[in-house]
Protein backbone atom coordinates (compact mmCIF):
# COMPACT_ATOMS: atom_id res chain seq x y z
CA UNK A 1 0.00 0.00 0.00
CA UNK A 2 1.31 3.87 -0.64
CA UNK A 3 2.68 5.86 2.07
CA UNK A 4 -0.08 8.39 1.20
CA UNK A 5 -3.07 5.82 1.80
CA UNK A 6 -1.02 4.80 5.76
CA UNK A 7 -1.02 9.07 5.59
CA UNK A 8 -4.80 9.40 5.30
CA UNK A 9 -5.32 6.76 7.87
CA UNK A 10 -3.30 8.15 10.35
CA UNK A 11 -5.30 11.19 9.70
CA UNK A 12 -8.56 10.02 10.17
CA UNK A 13 -7.73 7.78 13.21
CA UNK A 14 -6.66 10.54 14.63
CA UNK A 15 -9.50 12.43 13.79
CA UNK A 16 -11.83 9.73 15.03
CA UNK A 17 -10.10 10.18 18.65
CA UNK A 18 -10.51 13.54 18.61
CA UNK A 19 -14.16 13.40 17.75
CA UNK A 20 -14.42 10.55 20.70
CA UNK A 21 -12.42 12.59 23.02
CA UNK A 22 -9.49 11.23 25.41
CA UNK A 23 -9.05 9.35 28.29
CA UNK A 24 -6.81 11.28 30.87
CA UNK A 25 -5.90 9.73 33.67
CA UNK A 26 -4.69 12.42 36.68
CA UNK A 27 -3.50 11.90 40.06
CA UNK A 28 -2.85 14.95 41.70
CA UNK A 29 -4.03 18.72 41.71
CA UNK A 30 -1.17 19.90 38.69
CA UNK A 31 -2.48 16.94 36.71
CA UNK A 32 -5.99 18.34 37.11
CA UNK A 33 -5.14 21.44 36.31
CA UNK A 34 -3.90 20.89 32.91
CA UNK A 35 -6.08 18.48 32.12
CA UNK A 36 -8.87 20.71 32.40
CA UNK A 37 -6.84 24.01 30.91
CA UNK A 38 -6.58 21.61 27.88
CA UNK A 39 -9.95 19.28 27.93
CA UNK A 40 -12.46 19.37 24.97
CA UNK A 41 -15.45 17.71 23.76
CA UNK A 42 -15.68 14.19 25.11
CA UNK A 43 -12.79 13.94 27.41
CA UNK A 44 -13.09 11.83 30.35
CA UNK A 45 -10.84 12.83 33.35
CA UNK A 46 -10.44 10.48 35.16
CA UNK A 47 -8.82 11.11 39.22
CA UNK A 48 -6.77 8.58 41.17
CA UNK A 49 -7.68 8.12 44.47
CA UNK A 50 -6.19 10.39 46.65
CA UNK A 51 -6.95 14.34 48.25
CA UNK A 52 -6.86 17.23 45.54
CA UNK A 53 -6.37 20.34 48.38
CA UNK A 54 -7.03 24.09 47.99
CA UNK A 55 -7.57 24.01 44.45
CA UNK A 56 -10.29 25.98 42.57
CA UNK A 57 -11.44 24.33 39.00
CA UNK A 58 -12.98 26.38 36.66
CA UNK A 59 -13.54 24.56 33.94
CA UNK A 60 -13.94 27.17 31.25
CA UNK A 61 -14.28 24.39 27.78
CA UNK A 62 -17.68 23.33 25.85
CA UNK A 63 -18.37 19.95 25.55
CA UNK A 64 -21.10 18.82 23.30
CA UNK A 65 -24.41 17.12 23.58
CA UNK A 66 -23.82 13.34 23.86
CA UNK A 67 -19.99 14.19 24.16
CA UNK A 68 -19.73 15.90 27.17
CA UNK A 69 -16.37 16.85 29.39
CA UNK A 70 -16.28 14.55 32.17
CA UNK A 71 -14.66 14.61 35.58
CA UNK A 72 -14.93 11.58 37.69
CA UNK A 73 -13.46 9.65 40.36
CA UNK A 74 -11.77 6.43 38.92
CA UNK A 75 -13.22 4.82 42.08
CA UNK A 76 -16.02 6.67 42.66
CA UNK A 77 -15.85 8.80 46.19
CA UNK A 78 -11.99 7.81 46.51
CA UNK A 79 -11.07 11.52 44.95
CA UNK A 80 -11.35 13.59 48.09
CA UNK A 81 -11.24 17.35 47.95
CA UNK A 82 -10.61 19.44 51.13
CA UNK A 83 -8.85 22.61 52.24
CA UNK A 84 -10.37 25.12 50.05
CA UNK A 85 -11.27 23.37 47.07
CA UNK A 86 -13.97 24.15 44.75
CA UNK A 87 -15.12 23.81 40.98
CA UNK A 88 -17.10 26.45 39.12
CA UNK A 89 -18.60 25.02 35.53
CA UNK A 90 -18.09 27.73 33.29
CA UNK A 91 -18.47 25.80 29.95
CA UNK A 92 -21.53 23.96 28.73
CA UNK A 93 -21.94 20.35 29.14
CA UNK A 94 -19.80 19.68 31.89
CA UNK A 95 -20.13 16.40 34.30
CA UNK A 96 -18.93 16.13 37.82
CA UNK A 97 -18.91 12.40 38.64
CA UNK A 98 -18.08 10.12 41.66
CA UNK A 99 -16.65 13.09 43.87
CA UNK A 100 -16.06 13.54 47.24
CA UNK A 101 -15.74 17.06 49.27
CA UNK A 102 -14.92 16.30 52.64
CA UNK A 103 -14.30 18.67 55.60
CA UNK A 104 -13.09 21.90 53.08
CA UNK A 105 -14.49 25.07 53.06
CA UNK A 106 -14.99 28.09 50.39
CA UNK A 107 -12.34 30.84 50.78
CA UNK A 108 -13.73 34.45 50.12
CA UNK A 109 -16.05 36.85 51.65
CA UNK A 110 -18.70 36.82 48.55
CA UNK A 111 -22.44 35.10 49.71
CA UNK A 112 -23.34 33.99 46.11
CA UNK A 113 -19.86 31.86 45.77
CA UNK A 114 -20.86 28.24 46.17
CA UNK A 115 -18.72 24.97 46.33
CA UNK A 116 -20.10 23.69 43.35
CA UNK A 117 -20.96 27.08 40.73
CA UNK A 118 -22.78 26.34 37.38
CA UNK A 119 -22.12 29.33 35.07
CA UNK A 120 -23.23 27.82 31.83
CA UNK A 121 -25.85 24.97 30.59
CA UNK A 122 -26.06 21.51 30.13
CA UNK A 123 -23.99 20.30 33.27
CA UNK A 124 -24.63 17.60 35.80
CA UNK A 125 -22.78 17.17 38.97
CA UNK A 126 -23.77 13.38 40.04
CA UNK A 127 -22.72 10.52 42.78
CA UNK A 128 -21.15 12.91 44.88
CA UNK A 129 -20.71 13.68 48.60
CA UNK A 130 -20.21 17.15 50.29
CA UNK A 131 -20.27 16.19 53.89
CA UNK A 132 -19.10 19.04 56.72
CA UNK A 133 -18.11 21.80 54.16
CA UNK A 134 -18.42 24.68 56.43
CA UNK A 135 -16.33 27.80 57.68
CA UNK A 136 -14.78 28.75 60.94
CA UNK A 137 -17.82 31.37 61.06
CA UNK A 138 -21.14 30.83 61.19
CA UNK A 139 -22.34 34.12 59.27
CA UNK A 140 -19.39 33.43 56.50
CA UNK A 141 -22.19 32.39 53.92
CA UNK A 142 -22.07 30.41 50.42
CA UNK A 143 -23.58 27.71 49.15
CA UNK A 144 -22.71 24.22 48.41
CA UNK A 145 -24.20 23.94 44.84
CA UNK A 146 -25.57 26.94 42.63
CA UNK A 147 -27.43 26.73 39.75
CA UNK A 148 -26.87 30.13 36.47
CA UNK A 149 -27.64 29.50 33.65
CA UNK A 150 -30.03 26.69 32.08
CA UNK A 151 -30.78 22.71 32.02
CA UNK A 152 -28.17 21.92 34.80
CA UNK A 153 -29.06 19.33 37.28
CA UNK A 154 -27.62 17.57 40.74
CA UNK A 155 -28.41 13.69 40.57
CA UNK A 156 -27.71 11.11 43.42
CA UNK A 157 -25.72 13.41 45.43
CA UNK A 158 -25.24 13.41 48.88
CA UNK A 159 -25.06 16.36 51.42
CA UNK A 160 -24.74 16.28 55.23
CA UNK A 161 -23.84 18.51 57.67
CA UNK A 162 -24.03 22.08 56.08
CA UNK A 163 -24.00 24.70 59.39
CA UNK A 164 -23.71 28.25 58.05
CA UNK A 165 -25.26 31.22 56.34
CA UNK A 166 -26.94 30.34 53.06
CA UNK A 167 -29.22 27.79 51.19
CA UNK A 168 -27.56 23.95 50.65
CA UNK A 169 -29.05 24.71 46.80
CA UNK A 170 -29.78 27.67 45.41
CA UNK A 171 -31.21 29.04 41.76
CA UNK A 172 -30.47 32.39 40.38
CA UNK A 173 -32.23 35.19 40.52
CA UNK A 174 -32.32 36.11 36.51
CA UNK A 175 -31.17 33.56 33.93
CA UNK A 176 -31.55 30.61 35.24
CA UNK A 177 -34.18 27.99 33.88
CA UNK A 178 -34.97 24.16 33.82
CA UNK A 179 -32.52 23.45 36.61
CA UNK A 180 -33.22 20.10 39.20
CA UNK A 181 -32.15 18.32 42.04
CA UNK A 182 -33.37 14.59 41.82
CA UNK A 183 -32.51 11.61 43.56
CA UNK A 184 -30.24 13.43 46.19
CA UNK A 185 -30.26 12.79 49.98
CA UNK A 186 -29.99 15.77 52.14
CA UNK A 187 -28.94 14.38 55.50
CA UNK A 188 -28.34 15.76 59.33
CA UNK A 189 -28.48 18.82 58.56
CA UNK A 190 -28.01 20.88 61.67
CA UNK A 191 -30.63 23.49 62.72
CA UNK A 192 -29.17 27.07 63.40
CA UNK A 193 -31.36 30.20 63.83
CA UNK A 194 -30.82 32.36 60.34
CA UNK A 195 -33.17 33.35 57.91
CA UNK A 196 -32.21 32.06 54.48
CA UNK A 197 -30.70 28.93 55.81
CA UNK A 198 -32.88 26.46 53.64
CA UNK A 199 -32.04 22.85 52.18
CA UNK A 200 -33.41 24.19 48.50
CA UNK A 201 -34.27 27.87 47.72
CA UNK A 202 -35.73 28.51 44.24
CA UNK A 203 -35.20 31.58 42.84
CA UNK A 204 -35.84 33.42 39.38
CA UNK A 205 -38.67 35.07 37.16
CA UNK A 206 -41.94 35.67 39.41
CA UNK A 207 -40.12 36.69 42.32
CA UNK A 208 -41.14 39.86 42.55
CA UNK A 209 -43.92 39.75 39.57
CA UNK A 210 -45.49 36.58 40.56
CA UNK A 211 -48.18 37.75 37.50
CA UNK A 212 -45.28 37.00 34.61
CA UNK A 213 -45.35 34.57 31.47
CA UNK A 214 -41.64 32.87 32.58
CA UNK A 215 -40.33 31.38 35.72
CA UNK A 216 -37.40 29.24 36.30
CA UNK A 217 -39.43 26.10 35.65
CA UNK A 218 -36.88 23.85 38.50
CA UNK A 219 -37.79 20.58 39.18
CA UNK A 220 -37.05 19.11 42.53
CA UNK A 221 -38.04 15.27 42.29
CA UNK A 222 -36.90 11.81 43.94
CA UNK A 223 -35.01 13.42 47.17
CA UNK A 224 -35.09 12.74 50.41
CA UNK A 225 -34.78 15.24 53.21
CA UNK A 226 -34.20 13.12 56.53
CA UNK A 227 -33.38 15.46 59.93
CA UNK A 228 -32.32 18.52 57.43
CA UNK A 229 -33.53 21.39 59.69
CA UNK A 230 -31.11 24.25 58.36
CA UNK A 231 -33.34 27.16 59.24
CA UNK A 232 -36.16 25.42 61.02
CA UNK A 233 -38.44 27.51 58.64
CA UNK A 234 -38.78 26.45 54.77
CA UNK A 235 -36.61 22.92 54.02
CA UNK A 236 -38.31 23.63 50.53
CA UNK A 237 -38.52 27.70 49.77
CA UNK A 238 -40.11 28.74 46.17
CA UNK A 239 -39.72 32.28 44.81
CA UNK A 240 -40.53 31.76 41.33
CA UNK A 241 -42.99 30.57 38.93
CA UNK A 242 -43.53 27.43 36.97
CA UNK A 243 -41.40 25.20 39.38
CA UNK A 244 -42.50 21.03 40.00
CA UNK A 245 -41.98 19.62 43.74
CA UNK A 246 -42.58 15.94 42.69
CA UNK A 247 -42.08 12.72 45.22
CA UNK A 248 -40.16 14.00 47.65
CA UNK A 249 -39.85 12.60 51.39
CA UNK A 250 -39.13 14.42 54.30
CA UNK A 251 -38.66 12.78 57.85
CA UNK A 252 -38.44 14.06 61.08
CA UNK A 253 -37.46 17.36 59.73
CA UNK A 254 -38.01 20.92 61.46
CA UNK A 255 -39.63 23.55 59.04
CA UNK A 256 -41.91 22.21 55.76
CA UNK A 257 -42.20 23.03 51.75
CA UNK A 258 -42.85 26.32 51.09
CA UNK A 259 -44.26 28.28 48.16
CA UNK A 260 -43.44 31.62 49.54
CA UNK A 261 -43.85 33.62 46.58
CA UNK A 262 -44.64 33.19 42.72
CA UNK A 263 -47.60 31.32 40.24
CA UNK A 264 -48.05 27.90 38.53
CA UNK A 265 -46.29 26.01 40.83
CA UNK A 266 -46.84 21.96 41.77
CA UNK A 267 -46.54 19.60 44.92
CA UNK A 268 -47.56 16.69 44.00
CA UNK A 269 -47.19 13.23 45.50
CA UNK A 270 -44.50 14.11 48.59
CA UNK A 271 -44.68 12.13 51.86
CA UNK A 272 -43.55 14.18 54.69
CA UNK A 273 -43.62 12.43 57.97
CA UNK A 274 -43.25 14.61 60.50
CA UNK A 275 -42.86 11.51 63.16
CA UNK A 276 -44.28 14.39 65.99
CA UNK A 277 -41.59 16.73 66.31
CA UNK A 278 -42.57 19.72 67.30
CA UNK A 279 -41.61 22.31 64.61
CA UNK A 280 -42.14 19.58 61.73
CA UNK A 281 -44.37 21.64 59.44
CA UNK A 282 -46.97 20.12 56.45
CA UNK A 283 -47.30 22.41 52.94
CA UNK A 284 -47.05 26.35 52.93
CA UNK A 285 -48.72 28.29 49.63
CA UNK A 286 -48.48 31.62 48.84
CA UNK A 287 -49.62 33.31 45.20
CA UNK A 288 -51.67 32.16 42.29
CA UNK A 289 -52.65 28.89 40.04
CA UNK A 290 -50.77 26.25 42.23
CA UNK A 291 -51.75 22.86 42.23
CA UNK A 292 -51.16 20.78 45.52
CA UNK A 293 -52.27 17.21 44.76
CA UNK A 294 -51.76 13.57 45.93
CA UNK A 295 -49.38 14.97 48.93
CA UNK A 296 -49.30 12.76 52.11
CA UNK A 297 -48.30 14.60 55.27
CA UNK A 298 -48.72 12.78 59.22
CA UNK A 299 -47.02 13.80 62.48
CA UNK A 300 -46.30 17.81 61.95
CA UNK A 301 -47.90 20.67 63.48
CA UNK A 302 -49.99 21.57 60.95
CA UNK A 303 -51.02 20.00 57.47
CA UNK A 304 -51.72 22.80 54.46
CA UNK A 305 -51.87 26.16 54.99
CA UNK A 306 -52.98 28.11 52.41
CA UNK A 307 -51.67 31.96 53.28
CA UNK A 308 -53.37 35.36 53.57
CA UNK A 309 -51.85 37.97 50.59
CA UNK A 310 -51.07 41.76 51.16
CA UNK A 311 -53.06 44.15 49.81
CA UNK A 312 -50.46 46.84 48.21
CA UNK A 313 -53.49 49.01 46.90
CA UNK A 314 -52.61 51.50 49.13
CA UNK A 315 -52.54 52.08 52.79
CA UNK A 316 -54.86 51.21 55.45
CA UNK A 317 -53.31 52.67 58.41
CA UNK A 318 -50.64 55.54 58.30
CA UNK A 319 -48.28 52.46 59.57
CA UNK A 320 -48.29 50.78 56.69
CA UNK A 321 -44.41 50.04 55.42
CA UNK A 322 -44.27 48.72 52.10
CA UNK A 323 -41.61 46.20 50.43
CA UNK A 324 -39.84 48.09 48.06
CA UNK A 325 -37.30 46.22 45.60
CA UNK A 326 -35.33 47.37 43.42
CA UNK A 327 -35.24 44.32 40.88
CA UNK A 328 -39.08 44.65 41.15
CA UNK A 329 -39.39 48.71 39.34
CA UNK A 330 -41.39 48.52 36.03
CA UNK A 331 -43.19 51.52 34.42
CA UNK A 332 -46.03 50.56 36.45
CA UNK A 333 -44.65 50.11 39.65
CA UNK A 334 -41.88 53.18 39.64
CA UNK A 335 -40.94 52.43 43.67
CA UNK A 336 -40.95 48.37 42.91
CA UNK A 337 -43.48 48.02 45.57
CA UNK A 338 -43.97 43.98 46.53
CA UNK A 339 -46.26 42.31 48.58
CA UNK A 340 -45.01 40.54 51.27
CA UNK A 341 -47.23 37.72 50.93
CA UNK A 342 -48.74 37.57 46.93
CA UNK A 343 -52.41 36.46 47.62
CA UNK A 344 -53.90 33.22 46.96
CA UNK A 345 -56.08 32.76 43.76
CA UNK A 346 -57.52 29.74 41.55
CA UNK A 347 -54.92 27.37 43.65
CA UNK A 348 -55.92 23.54 43.19
CA UNK A 349 -56.00 21.37 46.75
CA UNK A 350 -56.69 17.71 46.11
CA UNK A 351 -56.50 14.33 47.13
CA UNK A 352 -53.90 14.93 49.78
CA UNK A 353 -53.96 12.96 53.32
CA UNK A 354 -53.39 14.69 56.41
CA UNK A 355 -53.08 12.55 59.27
CA UNK A 356 -52.42 12.93 62.86
CA UNK A 357 -51.13 16.72 63.00
CA UNK A 358 -51.61 18.57 66.26
CA UNK A 359 -52.55 21.71 64.66
CA UNK A 360 -55.16 22.57 61.79
CA UNK A 361 -55.28 20.35 58.98
CA UNK A 362 -56.56 22.90 56.59
CA UNK A 363 -55.86 26.78 56.95
CA UNK A 364 -57.60 28.86 55.32
CA UNK A 365 -55.63 32.77 55.36
CA UNK A 366 -53.03 31.58 57.93
CA UNK A 367 -51.09 34.38 59.10
CA UNK A 368 -54.45 36.83 58.62
CA UNK A 369 -53.10 40.42 59.62
CA UNK A 370 -49.71 39.02 60.47
CA UNK A 371 -47.07 41.96 61.29
CA UNK A 372 -50.24 44.16 61.10
CA UNK A 373 -50.22 47.12 60.37
CA UNK A 374 -46.66 47.51 58.97
CA UNK A 375 -47.60 44.99 56.70
CA UNK A 376 -50.88 44.20 55.10
CA UNK A 377 -52.26 40.44 54.91
CA UNK A 378 -55.70 40.55 54.65
CA UNK A 379 -56.54 39.19 51.53
CA UNK A 380 -58.14 35.93 51.80
CA UNK A 381 -57.41 33.04 49.53
CA UNK A 382 -60.04 33.50 46.47
CA UNK A 383 -61.63 31.41 44.04
CA UNK A 384 -59.93 28.24 45.10
CA UNK A 385 -60.45 24.45 44.72
CA UNK A 386 -60.39 22.36 47.81
CA UNK A 387 -61.69 18.50 46.72
CA UNK A 388 -60.99 15.16 47.91
CA UNK A 389 -58.86 15.71 50.49
CA UNK A 390 -58.81 13.31 53.36
CA UNK A 391 -57.79 14.07 57.03
CA UNK A 392 -57.46 11.94 59.94
CA UNK A 393 -57.41 13.44 63.50
CA UNK A 394 -56.81 10.32 66.05
CA UNK A 395 -56.79 12.44 69.04
CA UNK A 396 -59.46 14.34 67.62
CA UNK A 397 -59.36 18.89 66.68
CA UNK A 398 -60.05 21.24 64.45
CA UNK A 399 -59.55 19.58 60.61
CA UNK A 400 -60.62 22.72 58.96
CA UNK A 401 -60.78 26.08 59.66
CA UNK A 402 -60.17 29.75 58.16
CA UNK A 403 -58.92 32.84 59.55
CA UNK A 404 -61.33 35.47 61.51
CA UNK A 405 -61.51 38.68 59.30
CA UNK A 406 -61.77 41.53 61.04
CA UNK A 407 -65.02 43.61 60.46
CA UNK A 408 -63.16 47.28 60.78
CA UNK A 409 -61.31 46.25 57.64
CA UNK A 410 -62.74 47.49 54.04
CA UNK A 411 -61.17 47.68 51.18
CA UNK A 412 -61.89 49.22 47.53
CA UNK A 413 -60.82 47.43 44.65
CA UNK A 414 -60.38 43.55 45.09
CA UNK A 415 -63.47 41.21 44.66
CA UNK A 416 -63.35 37.20 46.56
CA UNK A 417 -65.01 35.18 44.70
CA UNK A 418 -65.91 32.17 47.02
CA UNK A 419 -63.51 29.06 47.49
CA UNK A 420 -64.91 25.49 46.37
CA UNK A 421 -65.06 22.53 48.26
CA UNK A 422 -66.18 19.07 46.83
CA UNK A 423 -65.92 15.62 48.29
CA UNK A 424 -63.25 15.99 51.18
CA UNK A 425 -63.26 13.89 54.36
CA UNK A 426 -62.59 14.26 57.84
CA UNK A 427 -62.18 11.45 59.81
CA UNK A 428 -62.40 12.27 63.88
CA UNK A 429 -61.94 15.75 63.71
CA UNK A 430 -64.58 19.08 63.38
CA UNK A 431 -64.99 21.59 60.61
CA UNK A 432 -65.19 25.26 61.74
CA UNK A 433 -65.60 26.57 58.33
CA UNK A 434 -69.65 27.02 56.87
CA UNK A 435 -68.36 27.65 53.71
CA UNK A 436 -66.49 23.54 53.92
CA UNK A 437 -69.53 22.10 55.61
CA UNK A 438 -71.78 20.88 52.06
CA UNK A 439 -68.47 19.79 50.60
CA UNK A 440 -67.01 17.92 53.31
CA UNK A 441 -68.04 14.90 55.24
CA UNK A 442 -67.54 13.88 59.12
CA UNK A 443 -66.79 10.56 60.20
CA UNK A 444 -65.16 8.46 63.29
CA UNK A 445 -62.14 6.77 63.36
CA UNK A 446 -63.17 3.12 61.96
CA UNK A 447 -62.02 -0.10 64.04
CA UNK A 448 -58.66 -1.48 63.28
CA UNK A 449 -57.54 1.76 61.72
CA UNK A 450 -53.46 2.77 61.36
CA UNK A 451 -51.51 5.28 59.56
CA UNK A 452 -50.11 2.17 57.89
CA UNK A 453 -53.44 1.60 55.93
CA UNK A 454 -53.34 5.37 55.12
CA UNK A 455 -49.73 5.17 53.52
CA UNK A 456 -50.96 2.56 51.09
CA UNK A 457 -50.56 3.67 47.81
CA UNK A 458 -47.68 6.42 49.04
CA UNK A 459 -44.20 5.40 48.89
CA UNK A 460 -41.79 6.94 51.55
CA UNK A 461 -38.32 7.05 50.07
CA UNK A 462 -35.58 5.54 52.23
CA UNK A 463 -31.78 5.65 52.06
CA UNK A 464 -31.07 2.45 49.88
CA UNK A 465 -33.08 4.92 47.00
CA UNK A 466 -31.15 8.28 46.95
CA UNK A 467 -27.62 9.60 46.52
CA UNK A 468 -24.40 7.99 45.35
CA UNK A 469 -24.41 4.19 45.15
CA UNK A 470 -20.58 4.40 46.76
CA UNK A 471 -22.23 6.04 49.66
CA UNK A 472 -25.05 3.35 49.83
CA UNK A 473 -22.28 0.64 49.39
CA UNK A 474 -20.57 2.14 52.48
CA UNK A 475 -23.29 2.54 55.11
CA UNK A 476 -24.60 -1.09 54.32
CA UNK A 477 -20.87 -2.08 55.23
CA UNK A 478 -20.88 0.14 58.17
CA UNK A 479 -18.02 1.94 56.93
CA UNK A 480 -19.28 5.61 56.66
CA UNK A 481 -19.39 7.46 60.12
CA UNK A 482 -19.22 10.66 59.04
CA UNK A 483 -22.73 10.52 58.61
CA UNK A 484 -24.01 10.07 62.27
CA UNK A 485 -21.50 12.24 63.46
CA UNK A 486 -23.18 15.50 64.78
CA UNK A 487 -20.06 17.45 65.27
CA UNK A 488 -21.52 19.87 62.51
CA UNK A 489 -23.55 21.35 64.67
CA UNK A 490 -22.79 24.43 66.27
CA UNK A 491 -25.00 24.26 69.35
CA UNK A 492 -26.06 20.92 69.76
CA UNK A 493 -27.86 21.59 72.99
CA UNK A 494 -29.91 24.07 71.28
CA UNK A 495 -30.23 21.80 67.90
CA UNK A 496 -31.71 19.16 70.44
CA UNK A 497 -33.91 21.60 72.15
CA UNK A 498 -35.44 23.02 68.89
CA UNK A 499 -36.23 19.15 68.15
CA UNK A 500 -38.42 17.91 71.08
CA UNK A 501 -41.15 15.80 70.46
CA UNK A 502 -44.45 17.44 71.15
CA UNK A 503 -47.29 16.17 72.97
CA UNK A 504 -50.13 15.56 71.27
CA UNK A 505 -53.75 17.65 71.88
CA UNK A 506 -57.25 17.63 71.49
Amino acid sequence: MSSRFWAGWVVWVGSMGLLLGRDVAVKNVAELKGAVASASSGDVIKLAKGHYDNVNVKVAHNGAQGRPITILSAQPGEAIFGGTSTFEINGAHVVLDGLFFYKGTSAGDDHDRAVIMFNSHHGVVRNTAIVDYNPTEFANGYYWVFFNGNYNLADRCYFKGKNNMQPLVGNGLEGSHHNGVTNCYFKNIPYDVGNGREDIRVWGSGKFDEKTTDGAYFTIQGNLFDHADGEGTEIISLKSNFNQVINNTVVATLGGINIRRGSNNVLKGNVVLGEGLAGAHGLRMSGPNHTVQGNYVSGCDYGIRISAGEFVGYALTSSYAPHEKSNAKTAKNALGIVSAYPQCKKVTVSNNVIVGCTGVDLEIGSDYKKHWPEEQLVLMPSDCDIANNRFIKPAGGVAIEAATLDPKISLVGPKNIPNRFKGNVVIGGKVKLPAAEGGTSLGTLPQGWSEKKELVGFKPLTPKDVGPAWVIALREADDFPMEDDMSCSRNLETAKAAKKKKTKTK
